[in-house]
């Protein structure tokens, strides 16, 4: 075989790739839905939150063609906020998020402090008095 044809091969095979690579797709069109939440009082008289993203129809399934095998998808953003609603403390915070308080910063910053230096304070401080009590012995012999 030629190296030049095979040079041309190589260049007319990097140049395909190339194409194909530009006509794909790098990023997806945002999904737009709905944040919010639905109260629905059932006859008993208890409320139950709804995310209204749940209330849209099924997205379409593009993906089976036959009836047979049709499988209903939810509506974007519907398992996310319906997830939310499960996670939160009240489920009236994600209508209306609560004023927070002070953070405990102590506990974070030992923690952040053990993490990064491998112990605390609290454990330098033994260590160094060890370190002062076996120094001070070795000075007494």
């Amino acid at each position: 075989m030629n190296p030049k044809s095979s040079h041309l091969s190589l260049v007319a095979v990097a140049f395909g790739a190339l194409v194909l690579l530009t006509a794909c797709n790098t990023q997806l069109e945002p999904v737009s839905y709905s944040p919010n939440y639905q109260a629905f009082t059932h006859a008993d008289g208890r409320i139950e939150w709804v995310p209204v993203a749940c209330l849209e129809p099924p997205v379409e399934d593009n993906f089976y063609t036959d009836d047979a095998r049709y499988v209903r998808r939810l509506p974007p953003g519907c398992a996310n906020n319906r997830t939310l609603l499960q996670m939160v403390e009240q489920r009236s915070d994600v209508i209306e998020g609560r004023a927070t308080g002070p953070t405990m910063a102590a506990p974070v910053g030992r923690a952040a402090q053990v993490y990064i230096e491998g112990y605390d304070r609290e454990e330098l401080r033994r260590r160094l008095a060890e370190q002062q009590a076996k120094a001070d012995k070795q000075e007494g012999q």
